[in-house]
């Protein structure tokens, strides 16, 4: 890979949580049932919370990615990743929407972008921060998005594709954190884990189709984003605020041009359009105008993707320092040879610039 006349971008890093988000940041009325921070029985450090681990790997395992990190640390990182700026979102801490009751899940949330925004203010030049809300209560999450943009220097919310309070995200109760979304013009970036009970393979279903972890993960990811892509273009949501931004995060993109072409099928067909009426395009034409995805470049199908969606509407993702990360990220997608030059660069520069607005 010869030397780039501009600089690449992580779209989708992951931040390495500490005990210090409950020690310092946590509101002191919740500190006592805080999540911890432990070695579980095979030595991997995780976060106990609920009686459980989090994340869910077989004990012993995913403990390289859970080390305390330091901001100085992960600039050496991206340097030899040959990155120069990247976008974190949350690792850990992805579960504080989803805890059990909505104000331990706005303190958690709350404490989380507070410490976030003091690691990224390290390097305020190379590392920018997306802050985390809980849907729990809509109110909140409208406040804390606000705070999140306005005080703290974010780039973005992140909110997990998941239903909350038996809601799906076309609910129109969510309208008015959506508008408030448009008028701060950051995205809206929908971000999924595994191992909590609202995830497709998740662990506490009623009937459980699988118990071990690696088809969690497999199972977790895409159908999740495909039921929340479903509700956002199908539902009506990017029709109502066609100035929000939305993007759709570590699922890869092989499952795109598949989803796209069965929402454009239901839409157009007879019987089955009329239930459609919300919309005014097909489905794909709002994700065309609308929202971006994220892709794997080792994903044997993301050249067909890419060329089916539109390299414009593609970011590069490192899921940096997560166990499934490759290091060679960047090697990877520029010998692989399927895109053109053109292509690489709106996907690693141009396309992240302008989807979170960064001056890098």
């Amino acid at each position: 890979m010869s030397a780039l006349d501009y600089p690449i971008i992580d779209s989708d890093g992951h931040a390495v949580e500490s005990n210090a988000l409950f020690d310092i940041y946590l509101d002191k009325e919740f500190r006592h049932v805080a999540p911890r921070m432990v070695p579980d029985p095979g030595g991997a450090n995780r976060m106990f919370f609920e009686g459980r681990y989090w994340p869910p790997f077989p004990e012993g395992e995913g403990s390289s990615q859970f080390h305390e990190e330091v901001p100085e640390h992960r600039i050496e990182a991206l340097d030899a990743l040959g990155i120069q700026a990247q976008v974190l979102f949350p690792s850990r801490a992805t579960i504080f929407p989803i805890a059990p009751h909505a104000r331990l899940a706005e303190a958690l949330c709350r404490c989380y972008n507070d410490w976030l925004g003091d690691f990224c203010g390290h390097n305020p030049q190379r590392l920018f921060g997306i802050g985390i809300v809980s849907l729990r209560n809509v109110d909140g999450a409208v406040r804390e998005a606000q705070r999140c943009i306005t005080q703290l220097g974010m780039k973005g919310i992140v909110i997990r594709p998941n239903p909350v309070c038996g809601r799906n995200l076309d609910n129109l109760d969510y309208d008015d954190f959506y508008a408030a979304m448009s008028d701060l013009d950051v995205p809206l970036c929908v971000h999924e884990t595994t191992g909590v009970d609202a995830t497709a393979g998740g662990e506490r279903y009623d009937i459980r189709r699988h118990d071990r972890y690696a088809f969690n993960h497999m199972i977790s990811h895409p159908f999740e984003q495909m039921i929340a892509s479903m509700s956002l273009l199908a539902g009506g949501v990017l029709d109502r605020f066609p100035k929000l931004r939305v993007g759709f995060f570590e699922a890869g993109i092989g499952w795109l041009p598949y989803w796209l072409g069965r929402l454009d099928e239901h839409y157009e067909h007879k019987v089955l359009g009329k239930q459609w009426s919300l919309l005014t395009m097909k489905p794909s034409d709002y994700f065309r105008r609308q929202c971006a995805i994220t892709f794997d470049p080792d994903e044997a199908t993301a050249p067909f993707a890419i060329q089916f969606v539109g390299s414009e509407r593609v970011l590069f993702a490192s899921d940096f320092p997560h166990f499934d990360a490759s290091a060679d990220a960047v090697r990877e997608l520029f010998e692989g040879g399927a895109l053109d030059d053109a292509a690489k660069r709106r996907i690693l520069c141009d396309n992240p610039r302008g989807f979170y607005k960064l001056t890098v």
